[in-house]
């Protein structure tokens, strides 16, 4: 069965699909080190940052409703996490929010840009780059050895639940036609058991048959990396973006 919910688009001829995994995991990693050290009394600089994963997100041709679908389901933490600074100092009673230029407006504004650009970048990176190129990627960047194979392996057995759990729900459909009427939190949590207990049987079977084929702890590369001229010329255009952005843009939009 296929499964396209983590990288769909990650099959798509762009310019920045392209790109070697390793470039595109230092360019996100400095852009979020960029925007999120970025002082909360600047706030006008985020839009420029904002129009520069725009055009990032372009460039890779990737649906902007696709894009905006999977902000949207992690807004609400993000803006859960703004709200509590000022909502906070208003419990507290040490400041009057009486504007939306007062501080604590203006740190919740920060924060919530803040953490929905690193979203955005998030977004850009795993839709742009499939998952196991980006494991192989900061395998080359000397991530630690454990880490990597945890995240495969937990990678690979995600796709064990999604089909256990595609069986099992066709099964109940075909055993119970039309919508639950009665025991619905039966029948879901007896689902959810089965599904626990095949899933966990599929996945020592495959450990074991893994085990049998030789591995070692280390899953092979299927094809080699090699960061060429154009690799460079993103990465140090996208750096400079960032640079001016940080230190160029402020003096220019003084008093805002």
């Amino acid at each position: 069965m296929k499964h396209s919910f983590i990288d769909r688009y990650s099959d798509l001829d762009s310019p920045v699909h392209r790109i070697d995994s390793r470039v595109k995991l230092l360019l996100v990693f400095l852009a979020i080190i960029t925007v999120v050290s970025e002082p909360q009394a600047r706030l006008f600089p985020f839009a420029f940052y904002g129009g520069l994963i725009l055009v990032l997100i372009l460039m890779s041709r990737l649906p902007l409703v696709f894009v905006l679908k999977r902000f949207m389901l992690l807004s609400p933490f993000i803006l859960l996490a703004a709200l509590f600074y000022p909502v906070s100092l208003l419990i507290s009673k040490e400041a009057q929010l009486a504007s939306i230029r007062d501080e604590p407006f203006r740190v919740a504004l920060s924060i919530f840009c803040k953490a929905g650009l690193s979203i955005l970048l998030l977004i850009w990176l795993i839709s742009t780059e499939k998952f196991h190129n980006l494991l192989i990627g900061m395998r080359k960047l000397r991530m630690p050895r454990l880490i990597g194979i945890i995240s495969a392996l937990m990678y690979r057995y995600i796709f064990i639940f999604g089909d256990e759990a595609l069986k099992t729900t066709r099964a109940r459909e075909s055993r119970t036609p039309g919508k639950l009427k009665m025991n619905k939190v039966k029948v879901y949590s007896n689902q959810m058991a089965m599904i626990f207990l095949r899933s966990w049987e599929r996945s020592v079977m495959i450990y074991q048959s893994m085990l049998s084929r030789g591995f070692s702890g280390e899953l092979p590369a299927m094809q080699r990396m090699a960061i060429n001229r154009n690799d460079m010329l993103f990465f140090v255009s996208f750096v400079l973006g960032l640079l001016a952005i940080r230190f160029f843009v402020d003096p220019l939009v003084t008093g805002f």
